[in-house]
């Protein structure tokens, strides 16, 4: 049915779609001889930028050969029957149901409290808020009204809690198939949004907007410039002719949801409202992110007036909010607030000097490629020193690249995402990464016991991939552009 070059869950979903009535593994029994609407999302490679992307930072991601494959299917009940199979192997399916009663009442949408309550009442379905949330985000946010259910699948290409946006690619994968299924012409940035929405208000993760607008936006063989201002696509960045970005997984699961990054990111916003204080009393206008000062700013004028840490209570005795909408600060914690706050600030200088190297490197000039690979050492570093965000695993791949180095072909290499584990970006030649990358990997599966998953590759983003219908015919089944 499709190209020899279709992705590889594109070509799985149409050999699962084929397999006979009789065969308990296809999906024969899931949905019926009628029409089914799909989309496509790839996995993401945070290059640099990682957790700025909440401080208003510029990032620079990468999207995968691997992705996530959503199917959907009208019913004629009002029940959401949802299946997530694992690419790959013999895999067992899970599968839930939830009622559309239990997102919509008297044709109003519920509070997403209540939804997530729903999502998270039960511990062995909680997966299925990625896409039950993102439904609901949908009906609640555009009005829309869906007078039935749906059977949907989820094909699964990208491991969960690596790091590498398996979450954004559901969410996003899941309001890309009911626009095309409704014919609504959203736009990229804002089924972006509403995936980041759902993310916040009914999965619970403190996430910004990066990863959502890097799967969706994403194009092949290119690096996406995104302004998380708060959230827009400025450009691409050409990776420079006979290098390359894979990613190694740290096998270490990590978690934006987990309290690690949400510590990091109240921190970072105490920062920002401590410094609004202080500008405040000169006479100056508060800033609306970190990433809006520069390095010499923070070094001149606000890095001495910030505490290495503080309690909860103390600072809301103080300051009253710290103004993020998607976490509330624990009374009897003690945060960390200047590392946190110093981050976003280097990190947004980092990642625009990075570019500017990618960019003056495409003529050949290897010394500009070295100078985008200490970029990516100094992001991990900070990751590492001013976040706490790193774990012994990742240091180590990281610090296996930094041996080797550019005598190798290897430039750069930094920890991704949301931290405390997940996966290693690797920055290098491309006979240099096909040769090394693999010996790291195996050294690492001696200290871990396990050989680790290397994410290599790139594909298409989810709008330019687009959508999909299958219609049943007289030929079986049949894909036709939407």
């Amino acid at each position: 049915m499709s190209s020899h070059s279709a992705p590889r869950e594109l070509k799985e979903f149409e050999r699962l779609l084929t397999k006979p009535n009789s065969d308990p593994t296809g999906l024969a029994g899931f949905f019926n001889a009628g029409q089914i609407w799909v989309t496509r999302v790839p996995a993401r490679l945070d290059v640099m930028g990682g957790i700025a992307d909440y401080s208003g930072a510029n990032v620079c991601e990468s999207v995968l050969g691997r992705g996530n494959l959503i199917a959907l299917q009208p019913r004629n009940d009002r029940t959401l029957r949802i299946r997530t199979m694992q690419l790959g192997g013999r895999s067992l399916p899970v599968e839930t149901r939830i009622p559309l009663d239990y997102l919509v009442q008297e044709d109003r949408p519920l509070d997403y409290s209540e939804v997530r309550e729903v999502c998270q009442n039960n511990p062995l379905a909680g997966w299925a808020s990625y896409i039950g949330g993102s439904i609901f985000t949908l009906l609640r946010e555009e009005r829309v009204r869906l007078p039935f259910g749906f059977s949907m699948l989820l094909l699964s290409g990208v491991p969960m809690n690596v790091g590498i946006g398996s979450s954004a690619a559901t969410e996003v994968g899941t309001i890309c198939c009911l626009d095309a299924y409704l014919g609504l012409k959203l736009d990229a940035l804002r089924i972006a949004r509403l995936a980041q929405m759902a993310e916040n208000h009914v999965v619970g993760a403190p996430c910004g907007s990066m990863d959502q607008i890097a799967v969706a936006s994403g194009r092949m063989g290119c690096l996406t410039h995104i302004l998380c201002r708060p959230g827009s696509v400025i450009g691409e960045v050409r990776i420079p002719p006979g290098t390359g970005f894979v990613g190694i997984n740290s096998m270490v699961r990590h978690s934006v949801a987990g309290h690690h990054y949400g510590d990091v990111r109240i921190g970072a916003f105490m920062g920002k409202r401590i410094i609004n204080d202080i500008r405040a009393r000169t006479g100056r206008q508060p800033v609306n992110h970190l990433a809006e000062i520069t390095p010499e700013e923070w070094r001149n004028e606000y890095r001495r007036e910030l505490p290495e840490q503080l309690l909860g209570s103390e600072f809301v005795s103080r300051y009253r909010t710290h103004d993020d909408p998607v976490t509330s600060i624990q009374p009897d914690a003690t945060y960390r607030v200047l590392g946190p706050t110093e981050h976003p600030i280097h990190e947004n200088d980092r990642v625009l000097r990075f570019m500017d190297a990618l960019r003056a490197a495409e003529g050949g000039d290897e010394s500009a490629l070295i100078a985008a690979g200490e970029l990516m050492y100094g992001a991990h570093e900070s990751y590492r020193d001013n976040c706490l965000l790193s774990v012994e695993g990742v240091d180590f791949l990281v610090e296996a690249v930094r041996k080797r180095g550019p005598k190798a072909g290897l430039y750069g290499a930094k920890i991704t995402g949301g931290g405390s584990g997940g996966t290693v970006a690797i920055f290098g030649r491309l006979d240099a990464l096909a040769e090394h990358v693999p010996q790291i990997a195996r050294d690492y599966s001696r200290r871990i016991g396990v050989l680790p998953d290397v994410f290599e590759g790139t594909s298409q983003g989810a709008v330019e991939f687009g959508g999909r219908c299958y219609r049943f015919g007289s030929e079986g089944w049949e894909p036709h552009a939407v």
